[in-house]
């Protein structure tokens, strides 16, 4: 055997590599994708220049033997790779491609993306994230929380959330890190808020032991608190008057059951907001016994 022959294989041999028949092995042969030479009046495939095709292409499958698209995969990913990647759907690959203008490449009619391309865009974006970004930033997530949530353990609007970290006074205070797009206040800074300021409160702090104090508290105290000479009520004191919790009030207030009024930083209720709702519900009461 002399070197040309170590260094090319005969068209049948290629088929029978690839397990194809033989008009799939001149097709190929034909379109000029490996480069082939005449021996002896006999076509022969270069294996160097078939083995680099065969790296750069994921259609065509050895029988037995390594895998196709060895050089591509180093240098480039597909679209569903990337949505693996990033946790995302191929769909939502596609919009990022269209919305930032991602270069793409294809082979055998598939798009695919050069991974420094995906890179430069990776690092200059921070809502996705890979596996390794996610579990680094997990310790960060563990230690902060999203405004909303803080809205949430405040019994607060999104929007009041929102201007209270945005408030003068209030500057450098809380701290503030972007942690998948997403503005989070370390847990830290929020507790050095909380015991600085009197007028706001957990709202797992509210309701702790509410059962109980409601149990305790009978129609009597009830009509005392309510026949005190306040033309308000804060939010515990209304949820104490109706029964309810001050998350529920504070509900009520959102749906405009009851009218609350802001006095400072506080929430309160109308005398005449509760004193209605207390009477519709009597009214309700006695229709229901009737």
């Amino acid at each position: 055997m002399n070197n040309r022959d170590k260094t090319t294989m005969s068209v049948s041999e290629m088929r029978q590599m690839l397990g194809l028949k033989k008009t799939d092995s001149y097709w190929l042969v034909h379109r000029q994708l490996f480069e082939t030479v005449l021996v002896a009046g006999k076509m022969r495939v270069v294996l160097d220049s078939f083995e680099h095709w065969y790296a750069n292409q994921v259609k065509y499958k050895k029988v037995a033997g390594p895998p196709p698209g060895a050089e591509l995969k180093a240098d480039s990913y597909s679209i569903p790779e990337i949505a693996t990647l990033l946790g995302i759907s191929d769909s939502t690959v596609y919009e990022i491609i269209k919305r930032d203008k991602l270069e793409t490449f294809e082979v055998a009619s598939w798009r695919r993306v050069r991974k420094d391309i995906f890179d430069a865009w990776y690092k200059a974006q921070t809502k996705y994230r890979t596996p390794e970004d996610r579990q680094r930033d997990a310790e960060r997530e563990n230690t902060s929380m999203t405004l909303p949530q803080m809205a949430r353990l405040l019994g607060i609007s999104r929007e009041e959330a929102y201007s209270l970290v945005r408030r003068k006074r209030n500057r450098g205070v809380f701290e503030i890190i972007t942690v998948a797009d997403k503005k989070r206040v370390t847990l830290d800074s929020f507790e050095r808020w909380y015991q600085r300021q009197d007028c706001y409160q957990k709202v797992t702090e509210q309701t702790s032991g509410l059962d109980k104090e409601l149990e305790e508290v009978d129609d009597s105290e009830r009509t005392v608190l309510l026949d005190a000479d306040k033309m308000s009520f804060t939010v515990r004191e209304a949820a104490l008057l109706i029964g309810a919790t001050p998350r529920e009030i504070y509900k009520m207030i959102e749906d405009d059951i009851l009218k609350g009024i802001r006095v400072g930083k506080m929430v309160r209720i109308r005398r005449a907001a509760l004193e209605w709702w207390l009477s519709s519900q009597d009214n309700a009461c006695e229709k229901e016994e009737r």
